[in-house]
C-alpha cells in the first residue's frame, strides 16, 4: 500500500484498519481551538487536562503511538506482550561509574524493595521458556533529579530477543520507521501541536525514505569531537569515557545528519554490568544507542533508544561487577544463575523512551510537555 505526501511516495507497513482509524481521528482537529502548550502548574494541571485542546490532541497522538507499537511487535515481529511487575529486588541500573540513573527505593511491608527502572530482568527468564521475542509498553521509575530530559516516571517500550545485537538493530529501525509512518498520517494533529510542523514532516520523511541508519563507534565520535574543539563535551575518567547529551547533539551537527545514527561500542565500565564485552576488545561493550538529531534549534535530541547484547558468561559478569566499583553481586545471583541453565540462549534488548520520542517528533524542548501526568521528584501534583 502506497501513500503520497507531496511528491514523495511511501510504503506503509500499517494495516488498513489502523490507517483508517488514524485518519478518522485526526480529522477531529480542525481549524478551531487553542492548541498552545499550557504552562505547567502542578496544582492546576488537572484543569488543563479537562479543557485543553492541546492535551486532547496529545491524547490521540499518544494513543496511536501505543497502538502502532502493539501492531508492530505483535503482528510484524510475532512478539509476545508481557505483563510485568512494578516492584523488584534487583534494579537493572545499579550504581556504577557510568550510571546516571538512581533507583527508587520503597518499603513494602518489612522488605526494602525498588520500583522497576526497566523491564529487562523480567524478560530474560521468559525467553528461556521457548519464546523468541517479548516486549512491553510500561512505565519505568527512576530517582535522579528531574530536568528537561528526565522524568521520574516515563513510559518505556522495551523488547528482548533471543539472538545477538546485530539481529535486533533492524527490528529497532523498523519500529522507528513505522512510528514515523503513523505520525505522517496525523497531519492535523502535527499541524496543531508540533513546534514546527514542516520540520516534523521533513524529518519523518527522511526516516521513512532512509534504507538504514548509519553507525559510528564511540571512539570515532570522541575523535570527531576532539578534532572539532569540543573536547569539553567528553567526560574522561579512570573507568572509561562518556559523551554527554550536548556532545551527542554537537556530534550530529558536525556530521550534518538528518536521520538517527547509531553510536556503538561504548567503554565497558561505563555501561551496566550485564552488557556483553566485545571479544575483539574486552574494554568495549556490544551495545548501541540511537541518537536523534533535533528537528530545529533548541528542540529535543540525542539518545532516545538504548540497546545491548547481554552477558552470556557468569564469570564475565562477576568480573564486570568488580570492575564497576565492586557492585555487590548478591541482588543479581539469580540473574547470573540464568546463564547456568541448560536451555540458556544469548539475548539482546532495547528500550525506547516514549516521551523522549514524542518530544523529538513534535520539536519540544521539555519532555514534561508530552506527558499527561508528569511525575517529578519533590513536586507535589494533583492528582
Amino acid at each position: 500500500m502506497f501513500i503520497f505526501w507531496g511528491n514523495i511516495k511511501f510504503l506503509f507497513m500499517l494495516s488498513e484498519s489502523i490507517k483508517k482509524a488514524i485518519i478518522k481521528d485526526d480529522k477531529m482537529f480542525g481549524r478551531n481551538g487553542n492548541y498552545k502548550t499550557p504552562i505547567y502548574n502542578p496544582r492546576k494541571h488537572y484543569k488543563d487536562l479537562c479543557r485543553s485542546d492541546y492535551f486532547r490532541a496529545l491524547i490521540v497522538f499518544r494513543h496511536y503511538i501505543k497502538v502502532v507499537s502493539d501492531y508492530y511487535f505483535v503482528i510484524e515481529q510475532k512478539a509476545k506482550n508481557i505483563d510485568l511487575f512494578m516492584f523488584t529486588s534487583s534494579i537493572s541500573s545499579p550504581t556504577g561509574p557510568g550510571s546516571d540513573s538512581e533507583s527508587v527505593s520503597i518499603k513494602l511491608g518489612k522488605l526494602q524493595t525498588f520500583l522497576v527502572d526497566s523491564s529487562q530482568f523480567g524478560f530474560e527468564p521468559l525467553l528461556l521458556n521457548g519464546f523468541d521475542k517479548v516486549y512491553c509498553y510500561l512505565p519505568s521509575m527512576r530517582g535522579e533529579d528531574y530536568n528537561k530530559r528526565h522524568l521520574n516516571q516515563f513510559y518505556h517500550c522495551e523488547m528482548e530477543i533471543r539472538g545477538e545485537l546485530e539481529e535486533l538493530l533492524p527490528i529497532i529501525e523498523g519500529y522507528i520507521k513505522i512510528l514515523a509512518e503513523a505520525i505522517l498520517l496525523m497531519k492535523n494533529i502535527v499541524g496543531k501541536i508540533s513546534e514546527n510542523p514542516s520540520k516534523t514532516k521533513q524529518f519523518l520523511k527522511e526516516i521513512v525514505e532512509s534504507k538504514n541508519f548509519s553507525k559510528i563507534t564511540f571512539d570515532e565520535a570522541i575523535d570527531i569531537l576532539i578534532k572539532n574543539d569540543k573536547k569539553k563535551l567528553v567526560n574522561f575518567t579512570n573507568h572509561g569515557n562518556d559523551i554527554n547529551w550536548k556532545g551527542e547533539i554537537e556530534l550530529m551537527k558536525i556530521l550534518k545528519t538528518k536521520t538517527p545514527i547509531w553510536l556503538v561500542n561504548f567503554d565497558r565500565d561505563r555501561v551496566p554490568f550485564y552488557q556483553k564485552p566485545d571479544s575483539k576488545n574486552l574494554d568495549k561493550a556490544i551495545n548501541a544507542d540511537l541518537l536523534f538529531p533535533p528537528i530545529m534549534k533548541h528542540a529535543f535530541g540525542g539518545e532516545i533508544v538504548g540497546s545491548g547484547q547481554r552477558q552470556d558468561s557468569a564469570r564475565e559478569m562477576y568480573e564486570s561487577l568488580r570492575r564497576q566499583n565492586d557492585i555487590s553481586a548478591k541482588p543479581y545471583e539469580w540473574y547470573i544463575d540464568l546463564r547456568r541453565q541448560a536451555n540458556y540462549k544469548s539475548t539482546s534488548g532495547f528500550g525506547l523512551g516514549v516521551e523522549r520520542f514524542i518530544a523529538w517528533a513534535l520539536g519540544k524542548d521539555n519532555i514534561r510537555d508530552v506527558a499527561l501526568y508528569p511525575r517529578m521528584k519533590n513536586i507535589k501534583t494533583c492528582p
